[in-house]
């Protein structure tokens, strides 16, 4: 058995690709200068020429902590960046709208924007909510849109990457290693334990043990360390989403690189396309019961690109039972696999280290720690999970497998969200969403739940004041849009080539 009181100065993640590999980084750059040997025992990559990551704007932040040179990186990896994604019916019944990464509208006379949106709609005006969000206005016009002190006097903008992940987690890898990460790499492992129930080692490819004190597995959806080895149970969501098919595939570049995603619903399930400026990344979700022989086929025509190497897989959402048992934690898809809509699949991963970092534990008697972070992350899955969820009941697209979407049980803590929205549009924002209230406000409009009232604070302002302001945050956007380069045109100048794949903030 363990000694409690030993200090933890060894540790071992097992896991592939990019999410083990930003683990790692992670976990070195925080826990490395106190002294944590830090090993990771790669298992063979599965990521595909046509897998992504289409990050949410919390990546950034995370990079910079990390001294990952943004501009080298996406030249490195061919990635682009995104501001946002674009929901469209390809049928024309529902209106398209679009889910910008950034505030809408700013506060007028002291009061939040969207009261005083929902007031003058009531009154006549007749511009769209997003129409007042700069950042979805330069989406819409193919315009790179950077956070300065002009734009934050407005309101907030953010953005995300689109970056393919072989090139992405190579990346990571290189970067880890240069800082003294070690590894080793494996066909596959088996476990031994302790006689509390603890990891001892791995024993990889039938030979070599790799020991350590404590563990992270990032080894996927198939949890090869917490769900086989540990057996923590796994609690489905696929009641709650109707696509359980994913098909991958890629296609040529765009010749006018879009800064933002586009997401298209069709009457079998929706497609994705992510441009970077290697290639088109294409992404169809699907329910099973349809024919796979035509799945290709339903894709190429929701692209309208001819599209290659396709590959299809099952998706089946739904988190283990605990994300941390004995001394492993779980992260990313090895602790919680979600719809492939919003693309959290990176988020995951990091909202557990955010997590973790704080919470490691000092020696081997992790018990106070452990139950703290299986509650955060359980909260953390649970706000996503309702997020998604909320795209698929409210949906207004015809087709059975919409149809079956809106019917998909939803979490009463989401039930009473979009209730209190839709009497008069107010939100609550608790410590652990990783979507934001501008987020919730894009999805929940965007879907046509426009609230029956507003915040009566925003009936002291006087019509003139209201529709004076809504000019002007008109104008605003406006005249930004316009001063911005194109999205190919930043990517040329402010991504050069790297020197060194390596190379990263001084």
């Amino acid at each position: 058995m363990n000694d409690d009181t030993m200090p933890i100065r060894d540790l071992v993640i097992v896991g592939r690709d990019a999410p083990a590999w930003l683990a790692a980084c992670v976990l070195q750059s925080g826990l490395g200068p106190a002294g944590l040997r830090i090993t990771v025992a790669e298992l063979p990559g599965i990521a595909g020429a046509a897998d992504v990551y289409a990050t949410l704007p919390a990546l950034e932040p995370l990079h910079t902590r990390l001294r990952i040179d943004e501009g080298r990186l996406l030249a490195a990896t061919r990635g682009s960046f995104t501001l946002g994604k674009h929901f469209v019916d390809v049928t024309g019944t529902a209106p398209a709208f679009f889910h910008a990464y950034g505030a809408t509208g700013s506060r007028i006379d002291h009061t939040e924007f969207l009261p005083q949106w929902i007031r003058a709609r009531s009154q006549g005006l007749a511009v769209s909510f997003e129409d007042f969000s700069v950042t979805a206005a330069a989406a819409k016009h193919g315009r790179m849109l950077v956070p300065d002190t002009e734009t934050e006097k407005h309101g907030y903008t953010d953005y995300g990457y689109h970056l393919p992940a072989i090139p992405y987690g190579a990346w990571l890898k290189q970067l880890a290693l240069r800082r003294g990460v070690q590894c080793h790499p494996a066909g596959d492992f088996t476990v031994t334990r302790h006689e509390n129930g603890d990891v001892e080692a791995l024993v990889l490819d039938g030979g070599r043990q790799l020991f350590g004190q404590f563990f992270i597995d990032a080894t996927g959806e198939d949890s090869l360390l917490l769900g086989a080895a540990l057996g923590v149970e796994r609690e489905s969501w696929r009641a709650s989403f109707p696509a359980d098919r994913l098909l991958v595939a890629h296609a040529a570049p765009l010749a006018s690189l879009p800064v933002y995603a586009d997401v298209r619903a069709g009457e079998s399930g929706w497609l994705s396309l992510h441009p970077s400026q290697a290639c088109t990344h294409v992404i169809h979700a699907f329910a099973s019961d349809g024919s796979d022989d035509r799945t290709l086929a339903q894709a190429t025509q929701l692209a309208r690109m001819d599209l290659h190497a396709a590959q299809v897989s099952n998706r089946d959402p739904g988190r283990r039972q605990v994300a941390w048992r004995h001394n492993c934690v779980a992260l990313g898809e090895a602790a919680c696999v979600f719809d492939a809509l919003h693309g959290v699949d990176l988020q995951a991963v990091q909202l557990g280290l955010v997590h973790l970092l704080p919470l490691f534990p000092v020696d081997a008697d992790f018990r106070v720690e452990r139950d703290e972070y299986n509650q955060n992350l359980r909260s953390a899955f649970e706000r996503i999970r309702d997020f998604q969820s909320a795209h698929y009941v409210l949906n207004r697209y015809p087709g059975p497998f919409w149809e079956r979407a809106r019917l998909t049980p939803v979490s009463g803590d989401l039930l009473r969200r979009i209730g209190v929205f839709r009497a008069r549009g107010e939100l609550a924002h608790y410590e652990d969403e990783t979507f934001t209230i501008d987020d919730w406000q894009a999805l929940l409009l965007g879907h046509g739940l426009v609230p029956e009232s507003w915040d009566p604070a925003a009936d002291r302002s006087a019509p003139g004041v209201v529709q004076a302001e809504l000019h002007r945050i008109l104008g605003f956007i406006r005249q930004k849009v316009e001063a911005q380069r194109f999205h190919a045109d930043y990517l040329r100048t402010a991504c050069a080539p790297p020197h060194s794949p390596l190379q990263t903030r001084k």
